[in-house]
């Protein structure tokens, strides 16, 4: 359960502030004051027993996890007010006739909440990727075949994400991360001593099973497949690097010419890898965070059998786009990945579901309409004036502190005077233009929303690092 605070003045802070409820009705709001709302506390536990259980035991005891939820919080509640916002927002977009942006929200909207439609589409729409696994004849075409499916959003064994030089701030650089695994991490795969792991890894077990049987294999076969898959997870997890080592940053910097790729992991067909990942002549290299795992990846393209690699390929195509086909996917991927590892009960309602892929897909389109009603000009000014003058009131207190000596206020200045507030809203909004977003292609709609991102940030290589963007929508 995510609680509101774990000590006793944070936690009445937060639980007055928010007012949350028990019952799941609307939150009632408590006045803010200094002290103790007496209603929170557990008067039957000594603080100096238990503060934690003193500050948020009747908290703990009196609220609901609602079902569609694994935990509830302080976080959660604002969430669920701001996803009523953006439904009304996403409504209305049918309405703005002649606004492109709003158009391109309401069709995204529409194509996943026309259920109908999407039970008679049933896997037609992912027809294309399935032929192009059929076609693949030879290990040499994995390389090719991965890059393909990673950009549409397929988790993949190699992942890659744009991101600053860590040691050339003013730059973009790609990096290359281990990835592949559908369980949380390789302990599920690697702990065979454990009780918990194994059960998940038999239940993962049977949901590659069920997506296979449900795209139209034998039960046996589907049975072998995600045997056949879940095998090869395990060697991926046996090559990674432990959560330990991934968090040396030093040792995770490894700068690779694009043409040194080969002899760093032989056994991948690079030049096919980084033509089909659309990063062939976009720089002159990239940071590989785990050399040896993609070296340990290479042997295994090598000495795995080509029909499990794209057993694993189809069962990870079926699960990243379940969500986004017929109810028995839906139904089946809600089961493994929101109740068996997340623990659960309930999926989300689909109009929830729906307002959450538009954020995703086009978030900056539907920000700029929820800044539009809900953050006005006159609330983006006042933020502006309020942040300024507590900069403005930190740079005097360095001015004057008695115990810095005259070079560490130097830097403090200069670091202060870096502060770059991004308050509401971007200075430049994503241009959705070239995206096309259809009301009767949801699957096409995803894969069009995710390559356009992934084009996105690879048109960053070569620029200068743009400092006012952000990282989340507004």
């Amino acid at each position: 359960m995510n609680l509101p605070a774990s000590t006793l003045a944070l936690a009445a802070i937060l639980l007055v502030a928010t007012g949350a409820s028990a019952q799941g009705t609307a939150p009632t709001p408590l006045p803010l004051r200094s002290g103790i709302d007496r209603r929170l506390i557990d008067a039957s536990v000594r603080p100096q027993d238990d503060l934690y259980a003193r500050a948020n035991g009747r908290w703990l005891k009196n609220t609901a996890i609602p079902p569609d939820k694994a935990w509830i919080g302080a976080n959660e509640e604002l969430q669920e007010l701001t996803q009523r916002q953006l439904r009304e927002l996403v409504d209305a977009a049918r309405g703005r006739t002649g606004d492109a942006g709003a158009a391109r929200i309401a069709n995204l909207y529409a194509s996943f909440m026309d259920e109908a439609a999407v039970e008679t589409l049933g896997l037609r729409p992912l027809q294309r990727e399935h032929a192009a696994l059929d076609a693949v004849a030879a290990r040499a075409q994995l390389a090719a075949s991965m890059a393909r499916l990673a950009r549409l959003g397929v988790d993949m064994p190699i992942g890659m994400y744009v991101g600053q030089d860590d040691r050339d701030a003013t730059r973009y650089v790609p990096s290359f991360v281990q990835a592949g695994l559908a369980l949380p991490n390789r302990d599920y795969y690697l702990r065979l001593d454990d009780a918990k792991f194994a059960a998940v890894r038999k239940k993962y077990a049977t949901y590659l099973a069920r997506l296979l049987t449900l795209a139209g294999a034998k039960p046996d076969a589907a049975a072998a497949d995600a045997k056949a898959t879940l095998a090869l997870e395990t060697g991926i997890a046996r090559a990674q690097w432990s959560a330990v080592e991934n968090r040396d940053p030093v040792k995770g910097y490894n700068k690779v010419a694009l043409g040194a790729l080969p002899a760093l992991a032989p056994g991948l067909d690079w030049p096919a890898w980084l033509v089909a990942a659309k990063l062939q002549g976009k720089t002159p290299d990239v940071i590989v965070r785990q050399p040896s795992y993609l070296k340990g990846l290479a042997a295994l393209v090598g000495s795995t059998p080509l029909a499990s690699w794209k057993a694993y390929a189809r069962a990870h195509l079926l699960s990243g786009y379940a969500p986004y086909v017929t109810k028995d996917f839906v139904d089946a991927h809600f089961a493994f990945a929101g109740t068996a590892l997340r623990g659960t009960p309930q999926n989300q309602p689909r109009w929830k579901r729906g307002v959450s892929l538009v954020n995703q897909s086009i978030g900056d389109g539907l920000g700029q309409l929820y800044v539009e009603k809900h953050f006005p000009p006159d609330s983006k000014r006042r933020m502006d004036e309020l942040v300024a003058n507590l900069l403005a009131a930190c740079r005097e207190s360095l001015t004057t502190l008695d115990w810095m000596g005259p070079a560490t206020r130097q830097e403090a200045l200069a670091k202060l005077a870096k502060f770059n507030a991004k308050i509401g809203y971007p200075k430049r909004w994503i241009d959705y233009s070239t995206l096309q977003i259809r009301s009767d292609d949801l699957v096409g709609n995803v894969m069009r929303a995710r390559a356009f991102e992934e084009a996105r940030q690879l048109a960053k290589l070569g620029l200068s690092v743009d400092r006012d963007e952000w990282g989340m929508t507004p």
